[in-house]
C-alpha cells in the first residue's frame, strides 16, 4: 500500500472511530473513565518504575519497537496514577535536550495509549507537543500531530488554530497543526476553525486546509473555496444529531471507498508477491539443478533450516520432484531436517511434509508420524495425518482413530478423514479385530449425522465397508439406495465385503452410473457376487470403449467378466467368444487365454475350435506372426487325419509364413502342401494364386531387395511340382525385376 493511501486511510479511519464515540453517547461527550489509582507520591515502587521506565526510553541501543513499549508502559502508569513525578517525567522527555527517538517514542504512546483514558492526559504535555510540531523530522511531527488529537475539550483545538493561523510561526509547524486538527474534522468547533483558516491567504495554509476538510463532506468538493463556504452555510443549521447523522454517512462511504482502495492494493501486493515467489522457487531450483552432487545434501538442508516459508516449501518441492523424476529418496540430513520441520515448522509446512513423507515406506518414518499423531493439535494437520498413517499401513495408529472418531469435540472434518484411514487401514493383516471396536462410534455417528453431511457420511460408510462386518448392512442397503455417487459407492464395498448380494439388482444399474468411481466399485462387486446372465451382460457392456469411457472401469469389467465366464462349462466359456465381436482386441485376448488353459490331449476338439477362430481373428488384424503357431498346430492336426479342411489350412498358413518371414520357412511348407495336393491342378492353381498374391502385394513391389531374395528362396522349390504356371510366375517377377533395374540405370 503506498505510504499516502495509508495515511488517509489511518486519518479517516481514526475520525471514523471517533466518531462512532460520539454517536453512541446522546450527549457527543466520550465516556466516563475509571478513576485514577491512589497512589502516595513517595510510593518507592511506583518512582523506581518510572525510573526504569525512563531509562529504557532513553536507552540509545533500544529497538524503536522495545523503545515504544516502555514509553507506553510510562503512560499507562500516568494515567492510571496521576502522579506529579510521573506527568513531571512525561513532559521531561518531550522536552530538549531528549533525543527525538525517546520524544517520538513518547508522542506515540499519548496517541495510541490514551485511548478512553484522554480525559486524563495533563494539559502540560500540550506545550512540548505544539513545540515538537516544528521538528526537523516528518515523523516527529506526525507523532506529535497524532498525540495532540487525542486532547479532549476545545483547548488544544484552539490552539492549534491559534498556530495555524500564526504568520510568524514556521510554516512546517503551521501545516502540522493543520494535521493535528484532521482527526477531529468531524467535530463542528474544527470544522469552523478550519473554514476561519481560509482567511489567512496563505496558499500552503489553504491547501493543506482544503484537504483536510475533504473527509469532512459526502461530495467531492475540491479545491473551490467558495464551495465550501456554501457548504458549511448550509450544514452550520443542523443541529446536533442531524449532524452527527450526516458525519456517519460521510465516514461509511469513506470507510467503503478507502476499503475498495485497499484491497484492490493488497491484492495488488499479493500478485507482486506471488511473482517474486515464483522467480525466487526457479531461482531455487535452477541453483539446485547446477550445483555439484556433493554439496546439494547441505545446501537442501540449510534452504529446510531458512527462516522464509517460501524457501522452505521449495525445498520441499525439490525433494518431492526428486522423488518422482529420479527415484532419490530424502535419506541422512535432509530427512532429519524434514521430521524437524515436522515437528516445529508452522501448520502449512507440516502438511506438507508429510504429503512427501506418506509415501515413503519406511518403518523409522512410520514410528515418526505415527508419535507426532499423539502430540499434533491444529485441525489440519491431524487431518493430513490420518491420511498418512493409512497410506503407511500404520496398523498402530487405529485405537487414535477411534477416539478421534468417538469423541463429541472433534469436528467432521477430522471425523471424516479419521474414518476413511479406519477403512484403508482395517483390511490390513491382523487389522480386522481392532477395527471392531471402532463400529458402536462409527455406526452412533452415521446415525447421529445430518443427511446432508454427505462427506462425513460416506467417511463413516467407508470405514464400516473396511471393517466389513455383517452388522452395518441396514447402512450399506441405504447407501446403495441414495442417489448421492459419495454414499453409494462405500455401500457398494460394503455389501461387497460381507458377501451380500440382496440388492445385486440396483448395484448391476449402478455399472452405467454418471460417476466413475461408483461404476467401478458396482463392476467389482458385480463380479464378486453375480453368476446370471445379466450380471456378465452388464460387465460385456463396460469392455466395450465406445461405451465405456474410463480405462480403469473398462480393466475391472474385463476382469470380472473373465472371472464370472470361469465358473461356467467350457463350451459356454468357448460360445461367449461371440459376445466379444464388436471389441475384438478382447476377443483375441480371450481366445488366447482359452487356448493357454487347454490341454490338446482333454480338450483336443474345443482347442480346435478356439485355434482356428482366433488365427482367423489375428490374421484380419495383420498379426500374421501370432496367427502362424495356431495356424501350423491347426494344420498337422488335420492332415493327421486326412481332415478335407487340412488343405485350405494350410494355404492359410502358407499366407501368414510369408507375411511373417517371407520366404525363408516357405520352401518346405510348399513342398509339403504340393505333395498333400498331389495331381489335383485346382489346388496347385489356389498354392500358385497365393504366392503370386504376395509377390505382387504393394509391401513387395516397393521393395526389389525383398523380392529378389524371394525369388531366390522360390527357386529352390522344384518347379515341376507346380507345372507351367509357377514357371510363368518366377518368369513375370524376374521380368519385373530386370525392368526396375533398367529405368533406374538409364540417364535423365
Amino acid at each position: 500500500m503506498s505510504k499516502g493511501l495509508a495515511m488517509r486511510f489511518f486519518i479517516n479511519m481514526t475520525c471514523w472511530v471517533s466518531m462512532m464515540g460520539i454517536i453512541c453517547s446522546q450527549n457527543g461527550a466520550r465516556a466516563q473513565s475509571q478513576p485514577a489509582t491512589a497512589v502516595p507520591e513517595s510510593s518507592k515502587d511506583h518512582l523506581d518504575r518510572l525510573q526504569v521506565y525512563r531509562t529504557r526510553v532513553l536507552d540509545p541501543q533500544a529497538r524503536p519497537d522495545e523503545r515504544r513499549n516502555w514509553a507506553e508502559a510510562l503512560l499507562q502508569e500516568t494515567l492510571r496514577v496521576q502522579s506529579p513525578q510521573s506527568k513531571t517525567m512525561v513532559v521531561e522527555l518531550l522536552n530538549p535536550p531528549h533525543h527525538m527517538d525517546a520524544r517520538r517514542a513518547i508522542c506515540e504512546a499519548i496517541a495510541s495509549a490514551a485511548g478512553p483514558q484522554s480525559d486524563r492526559l495533563d494539559s502540560s504535555f500540550v506545550g512540548p507537543l505544539v513545540e515538537l510540531l516544528g521538528a526537523d523530522l516528518v515523523e516527529v511531527r506526525a507523532a506529535a500531530s497524532r498525540a495532540l488529537a487525542e486532547f479532549p475539550g476545545v483547548e488544544v483545538p484552539d490552539k492549534l488554530a491559534e498556530l495555524a493561523a500564526n504568520t510568524t510561526a514556521p510554516m512546517i509547524q503551521r501545516q502540522a497543526a493543520i494535521d493535528a486538527l484532521a482527526p477531529n474534522v468531524y467535530r463542528r468547533e474544527v470544522v469552523m476553525q478550519l473554514l476561519e483558516l481560509l482567511d489567512v491567504g496563505t496558499p500552503d495554509i489553504i491547501g493543506r486546509v482544503l484537504s483536510t476538510l475533504e473527509p469532512a463532506s459526502m461530495e467531492p468538493i475540491g479545491p473551490d473555496v467558495g464551495k465550501w463556504r456554501t457548504w458549511w452555510a448550509e450544514r452550520s443549521r443542523m443541529n446536533s444529531e442531524e449532524w452527527n447523522s450526516y458525519q456517519v454517512r460521510t465516514y461509511r462511504d469513506r470507510f467503503r471507498t478507502i476499503k475498495i482502495e485497499t484491497d484492490l492494493e493488497r491484492e495488488k501486493s499479493k500478485r507482486a508477491q506471488s511473482d517474486l515467489g515464483t522467480r525466487l522457487r526457479d531461482f531455487q531450483r535452477e541453483l539446485f539443478r547446477v550445483l555439484p552432487a556433493d554439496q546439494r545434501e547441505a545446501r537442501m538442508v540449510e534452504w529446510l533450516a531458512d527462516a522464509q516459508d517460501d524457501v522452505k516449501l521449495t525445498a520441499l518441492a525439490i525433494v518431492k520432484g526428486r522423488i518422482a523424476d529420479e527415484g532419490k529418496r530424502p535419506e541422512g540430513d535432509v530427512l532429519a531436517a524434514m521430521l524437524k520441520l515436522l515437528k516445529q515448522g508452522s501448520p502449512p509446512m507440516r502438511r506438507e511434509v508429510l504429503s512427501i513423507l506418506q509415501n515413503l515406506n519406511d518403518a523409522a518414518i512410520a514410528r515418526t508420524v505415527l508419535a507426532h499423531l499423539e502430540e499434533e493439535t491444529d485441525p489440519g494437520v491431524r487431518e493430513a495425518l490420518f491420511r498418512a498413517v493409512s497410506k503407511l499401513n500404520i496398523t498402530e495408529a487405529i485405537p487414535v482413530l477411534i477416539r478421534e472418531i468417538g469423541s463429541a469435540e472433534s469436528p467432521p472434518s477430522a471425523v471424516r478423514e479419521a474414518a476413511a484411514a479406519l477403512g484403508r487401514l482395517a483390511v490390513q493383516p491382523g487389522a480386522a479385530e481392532r477395527s471392531r471396536e471402532a463400529l458402536g462410534s462409527l455406526r452412533e455417528r452415521y446415525r447421529a449425522t445430518a443427511q446432508t453431511d454427505v462427506a462425513l457420511r460416506a467417511g463413516l460408510l467407508s470405514a464400516m465397508a473396511g471393517i466389513g462386518d455383517p452388522s452395518c448392512v441396514d447402512e450399506f442397503l441405504e447407501g446403495v439406495e441414495s442417489e448421492e455417487a459419495t454414499l453409494i459407492r462405500p455401500a457398494i464395498q460394503g455389501l461387497q465385503s460381507i458377501g451380500n448380494s440382496v440388492r445385486l439388482g440396483r448395484i448391476r444399474r449402478h455399472t452405467s452410473h454418471g460417476d466413475p468411481l461408483v461404476r467401478i466399485a458396482a463392476i467389482e462387486a458385480v463380479a464378486q457376487l453375480g453368476r446370471e446372465d445379466a450380471d456378465i451382460e452388464s460387465l460385456l457392456a463396460r469392455v466395450n470403449p465406445g461405451v465405456e469411457a474410463n480405462e480403469l472401469a473398462r480393466e475391472a469389467a474385463w476382469r470380472g467378466f473373465r472371472g464370472l465366464l470361469r465358473h461356467r462349462p467350457l463350451r459356454e466359456r468357448i460360445r461367449a467368444v461371440a459376445m466379444l465381436r464388436d471389441v475384438p482386441d478382447r476377443e483375441v485376448e480371450y481366445l488366447m487365454e482359452l487356448a493357454e488353459g487347454l490341454s490338446s490331449a482333454e480338450n483336443a476338439a474345443e482347442l480346435e475350435i478356439v485355434r482356428d477362430r482366433l488365427s482367423g481373428l489375428l490374421v484380419a488384424q495383420g498379426k500374421f506372426g501370432d496367427a502362424v503357431p495356431h495356424l501350423r498346430e491347426l494344420y498337422l492336426v488335420r492332415t493327421k487325419r486326412n481332415d478335407p479342411t487340412a488343405l485350405d489350412c494350410g494355404l492359410r498358413l502358407l499366407d501368414a509364413t510369408l507375411h511373417t518371414s517371407g520366404f525363408s520357412n516357405s520352401p518346405e511348407l510348399l513342398k509339403q502342401l504340393s505333395s498333400a495336393a498331389g495331381s489335383d491342378e485346382y489346388v496347385i492353381i489356389r498354392i500358385v494364386e497365393t504366392v503370386a498374391q504376395y509377390l505382387d502385394s504393394p509391401e513387395m513391389v516397393a521393395d526389389s531387395t525383398r523380392t529378389r531374395a524371394a525369388l531366390t528362396e522360390l527357386r529352390t522349390v522344384p518347379s515341376n511340382q507346380f507345372g507351367q504356371s509357377w514357371r510363368q510366375l518366377l518368369q513375370r517377377v524376374q521380368t519385373r525385376l530386370e525392368n526396375e533395374n533398367a529405368n533406374s540405370t538409364k540417364p535423365p
